[in-house]
């Protein structure tokens, strides 16, 4: 009996997954405490924890530009970051001084993004905020101020056509307009900040369709990782009382070269097969079936360990390898 027992436990340690081998603990940048990266994030590190018997923590930053050179120079396992943070990272393209080692496990969510107005301030339109008094620059994301431009130009404005504000992040963009100390502002659509400014400002607010001249290849162009984006009206979404065009971009949760492909492929294989029980945990992830974690659309390449996963899971395709050798510096 006792051989049988040594056996089985000799079994298991044998069959424990590679990551306990490898890393000791498993820490995730985010974005500050109450935002949806931090909601999401905290929810991952806990599955991690659970899944792989690692402990795992989400820690947030003032804004996801700052932990990716954290995430480059191996100080964190993991962050989730912007399509368009990640792609002007990885190429090394300003704000960032050189290109930064970091690649994608997964796609998490798509954010629709867009610009918001006080429902009664009689703007309709984005040509209509010429001459005014627009939340442009988010100091703690700057990758968002060239989406928040390429918005913009759809409608034919320039920045000589408005008065540009600059704010700490999209909080600080939102309570300016609510103060009344600018007219617009751009915000994720659906998050719980938009729906507390459109109960605390008369009549609501407003979400503002993309100029005429939007396309993806335009966004995609001036603002690398992002595209247009249909919202219908309901209930998640404030502001929206028709079919409105907006932006949109993805969250990925990113690796740096440091967490070899063994890891990289477990971190994937758990995200993947515990993906229902997320969505029932955290609602931003709803809109994004299992299969739909490896997109073809990525702007820096996957890493080796997930490549290898999705192909494993049948989840690879032509499309993929094109995008990957395109990306692949």
């Amino acid at each position: 009996m006792r051989k049988k027992l040594a056996a089985l436990l000799l079994c298991s340690l044998v069959t424990m997954p590679v990551l306990e081998a490898r890393l000791r603990r498993i820490s995730i940048g985010t974005n500050p405490v109450g935002t949806i990266y931090f909601v999401v994030g905290s929810g991952i590190a806990k599955l991690f924890t659970k899944e792989l018997r690692v402990p795992a923590r989400a820690v947030p930053h003032a804004g996801s530009s700052v932990y990716l050179a954290l995430l480059d120079r191996g100080e964190i396992t993991l962050g989730l970051n912007t399509s368009l943070d990640a792609a002007l990272a990885y190429r090394g393209s300003a704000p960032y001084k050189r290109a930064l080692d970091v690649e994608a496990l997964a796609r998490i969510f798509v954010m629709p993004y867009g610009y918001f107005v006080k429902a009664r301030s009689g703007i309709e339109t984005l040509a209509d905020l010429k001459g005014k008094r627009v939340v442009v620059d988010l100091k703690g994301n700057a990758s968002l101020a060239a989406l928040n431009w390429a918005m913009l130009e759809t409608a034919g404005l320039s920045k000589n056509d408005i008065t540009p504000v600059a704010v700490g992040g999209i909080e600080q963009g939102v309570a300016a307009v609510t103060e009344g100390r600018a007219d617009a502002a751009p915000i994720a659509m659906g998050i719980p900040l938009l729906r507390r400014a459109h109960a605390a400002i008369p009549g609501g607010v407003r979400v503002v369709a993309l100029g005429p001249e939007a396309t993806d290849e335009a966004l995609h162009e001036l603002a690398p990782g992002s595209r247009t984006h249909r919202l219908e009206p309901s209930s998640e979404y404030v502001g929206v009382s028709q079919t409105t065009m907006v932006s949109a971009f993805d969250t990925f949760i990113n690796v740096g070269s440091h967490v070899d492909a063994e890891d990289a492929y477990l971190l994937v294989k758990t995200l993947h097969e515990n993906w229902a029980g997320l969505q029932n945990d955290y609602p931003a992830l709803r809109d994004l079936s299992a299969d739909g974690l490896d997109p073809a659309t990525n702007p820096h390449p996957y890493a080796t360990g997930a490549v290898r996963y999705y192909k494993e899971a049948e989840l690879w395709s032509e499309a993929n390898d094109a995008q990957q050798a395109k990306v692949k510096r």
